[in-house]
Order: C-alpha cells, then structure tokens, then sequence
C-alpha cells in the first residue's frame, strides 16, 4: 500500500480511537460499580490484583452481539444501495458477512462487566442466583490511564452500555459514515491507481472498522435489557497477531488482566440477600488476612 493511502487509514484509525475515547470519557462513573460473582471469585480477583475478562463470543446471552452487529449490518446495507460504485465495492463484503464472521475470526473483546449497587437483576444474573457477593469498586478505579504507550494487557475499553434501537444507530452510524468518507476521498485523490493498493486499502480499512462495530455492538443492547444498567471493562485482541495470552479457549476463552488500581478503590462487599450465614465472617476473615479491614461488608437485597 503506497504511502498516501497509509495515511488515510491512519487518519480513518485517529478518528475511530477519538470516537471510542468519547465513550470512554462520557460513561465514566460518578458512583461505585459492583461485580457481582461468587464469593471465590472475589477472593481470587482480590488476592490477585487480577480482573478476568470474557470473550464476547461465549457470554452467556447469545442475543448480546446479535442486536449490535443486526443493526450495524443494517446500516451497512442501506448505504450500499445509496453510494457510488466505488463504495459499494467496499461495503459489499461487508454486508455478504451478515453474520460477521470476518470480524469475529480477527478480533475479539472481552468483557467484565458491572452494575449499579444492589441490583436484584444482577443478584440473580450474575451472582450464584444471589448467594453470591458484590465486589463494589470506588470511581477511581475506572478513570483509565490515558497514556499512548501502554502495554498490551493495559489497553482497556470502559464502555457504558447504551440501550435501544436508536441509540445504537447514531453509534453505528458514526464508524460506518466516517469509513465511507476516508474511501471517498481515496478514490477522489486518485491515491488507489494500482490494484494491489486498492485492494490493500480496503482491506485494512475494513479492519479497523471492526474494532469499532464490535466495540459498538457489544455496548449497546436492545432496551428490554435497559434494567441491567450495566457497565463493562473491555479488552481487544487482534487473533492473526495476539498480544494478550487467551486461557480455556477450547470451552469459555479469558484473558487475566492484572488490576492495580482494585484494591485501592474497593468501597465495599455486598453480601448476596441468599447467602448462608457464614459468609460475612467468611467474608471479613479474608479481608483482615489481607490488610483490607477498613472494608465495609454490607447486606444485599434492601436489608
């Protein structure tokens, strides 16, 4: 790909990182946000200083990219019936994909996810059906570092779920118009007169729209979920050159991400409202073997 065409990919990827930082910047939390899991869970994030995070394709609603990527593909669509022959020549193996295969055999996000404070939904959901606990973390926890050299295992997403049709619109919309843009004016320039760069260039425009429409689809759902209220730390590893190591890939993939700013910003434990009546001992052992007495344990379920 000759050097002018680099440089439109490279401005198409300025634009897109801009986008998501947006996002980042207008779901930062203003009040603790709490993982809710299992009780070993929370011991064993909290002893490690590690948060794990699981791949988008295996969680546990199926449904959760398909509203996502069922609106951007519609998009998609609907732009190909408007836009010039050369556009469409890029859009149509996108809207070919309409299960986006491509996307998912080159990137892939993983997520943990949190909810607002005592959450019955997500007692239910995501807490052992409310036996569990709630491992509430302080807003500065979320302010992710803003540096450009970050390592691999540093790069996180904080992505506030938005809910309904529209919403997820303007979202898709925003990659989709701005990609159709960047090969407009490719093609305006006259910077694609070799097909060896047209085709290269369209190729990695392509990417780099699909870091985006799965960073999209997976933070938007359809408002019958709206209750959730959820949040989610998300983490991108591009599958032809990973950078961060993927564990049980054959069954539920994961990456263990190490978290060094938790155990400074825990607010508090929430104990599930269906926990035996051990657990808030339990609970608070751990927390004085592990120098973090001053944790306040808290009762879940309105009590």
């Amino acid at each position: 790909m000759n050097r002018r065409a680099e440089k439109l990919v490279a401005k198409f990827n300025r634009a897109s990182v801009r986008r998501m930082a947006e996002g980042n910047a207008n779901g930062a939390p203003t009040q603790p946000l709490f993982h809710y899991t299992n009780e070993q869970a929370v011991f064993g994030i909290i002893g490690s200083n590690t948060l794990w995070f699981t791949s988008i394709y295996h969680m546990d609603d199926e449904e959760e990219l398909s509203f996502g990527f069922g609106v951007s593909h519609g998009l998609l669509s609907a732009a190909m019936q408007r836009e010039d022959v050369h556009t469409k020549m890029f859009l149509k193996p996108l809207v070919e994909d309409y299960k986006f295969e491509r996307i998912k055999a080159r990137f892939e996000f993983y997520s943990a996810s949190f909810g607002q404070k005592d959450d019955p939904e997500q007692w239910a959901d995501y807490a052992a059906g409310g036996s569990g606990v709630a491992l509430g973390l302080a807003p500065g926890f979320f302010g992710l570092a803003k540096t450009e050299d970050l390592k691999p295992e540093e790069k996180i997403f904080l992505g506030k779920v938005s809910y309904g049709e529209a919403e997820a619109k303007v979202r898709h919309a925003g990659v989709i118009d701005s990609a159709i843009s960047v090969v407009k004016q490719a093609y305006r320039e006259d910077v694609l007169l070799k097909a060896e760069d047209e085709d290269e260039f369209l190729r990695h425009m392509a990417a780099e729209m699909y870091v985006e429409i799965l960073w999209n689809s997976v933070t938007t759902k359809d408002s019958k979920w709206s209750h959730q209220n959820e949040t989610r730390l998300l983490a991108v590893n591009d599958l032809r050159n990973p950078k961060l190591e993927i564990r049980n890939a054959e069954v539920r993939p994961r990456v263990e991400l190490p978290q060094p700013l938790l155990r400074d910003n825990i607010s508090e434990i929430m104990i599930g409202p269906k926990a035996d009546e051990g657990a808030n001992a339990r609970v608070q052992a751990f927390l004085d073997k592990n120098g973090l007495s001053r944790v306040p344990i808290t009762a879940g379920g309105g009590t």
